[in-house]
């Protein structure tokens, strides 16, 4: 006999119980914002594989294979399927349509400078290895932002990007940006959010931050300039030449100066103005 669950009117067997919690989790957690609401339009073009499973819960119902109850095997194959289309659905399947929602920069060319400002509401998660000059993904999980814009300007060798949200996107929302930057030019950043930033192997000019988070810098080459302005923690490695202009938290290594501190290391570097108010931490590495 199948055992079925008491309190539910005419009987849901136990073993339905784990796809239909799987599924109600995902609506709460849709619903809370803790998912994309793209979730929805990826559920929705998974319907032939929704009815196909409704078709083979109704053809097993009462029958068996060998000593095998083909009833109790289909929560099970339901469930691993929900389970792999939440995995599907987070890591941007080609299968799912919010995999589409990307943005791709221009193949580098001649340009031996860029400027790129991504400002919002949400997470920015930035790295380096990108195939085109720069690449945005969604950061797939729930949010406000939508896939950004960019209006490209060209001048000689140089190119700035702006890139903003839309509006209203609509289904199309998740937490924020994942940007990866070509490590061919030589970069200028004006980041706004909750970033989590690395600038290894990244060739600077110079670079904004305002929000919060956390960045990894590394060794320049020359004198680069930075603003850092709002809470975050800066972890600049051991050997890198920096200098705080402004209040700071900083290694006791560090040589306090009139205006601000020093790293030990001597020699052109970072040269970090943190504006009043702010709350930055640098972390030796």
């Amino acid at each position: 006999m199948t055992h079925r669950a008491t309190g539910a009117g005419v009987g849901v067997p136990r073993i339905w119980l784990l796809p239909l919690t799987l599924t109600a989790g995902l609506v709460f957690a849709t619903a809370v914002g803790w998912l994309s609401r793209s979730i929805v339009l990826d559920f929705i073009a998974w319907w032939p594989v929704w009815l196909l499973l409704v078709v083979v819960a109704i053809l097993a119902r009462g029958r068996r294979l060998w000593n095998v109850r083909l009833s109790g095997v289909v929560p099970l194959v339901v469930t691993t399927t929900l389970l792999l289309f939440t995995a599907g659905h987070m890591l941007g399947w080609p299968a799912m349509p919010s995999s589409a929602q990307s943005l791709v920069g221009p193949v580098v060319g001649s340009e031996s400078r860029a400027a790129l400002s991504a400002r919002l509401e949400g997470s920015i998660e930035l790295s380096r290895g990108a195939d085109f000059l720069y690449e945005v993904d969604p950061i797939r999980r729930g949010g406000e932002i939508g896939i950004p814009s960019a209006t490209e300007q060209v001048q000689g060798s140089s190119i700035s990007v702006v890139l903003d949200p839309p509006p209203d996107p609509g289904f199309y929302a998740f937490a924020g940006w994942e940007i990866t930057l070509s490590e061919l030019p030589v970069w200028n950043l004006t980041l706004e959010g909750d970033i989590a930033a690395d600038f290894t192997a990244l060739d600077m000019s110079g670079f904004q931050a305002f929000g919060s988070g956390t960045l990894i810098l590394d060794q320049v080459a020359m004198t680069v300039p930075a603003t850092i302005a709002g809470t975050f923690e800066v972890l600049i490695p051991a050997g890198v030449a920096a200098r705080i202009i402004g209040q700071a938290s900083v290694p006791d290594s560090w040589n306090e100066l009139s205006d601000g501190a020093r790293s030990p290391v001597p020699g052109d570097g970072w040269v970090i103005s943190v504006p009043d108010g702010s709350n930055v931490t640098v972390i030796e590495g």
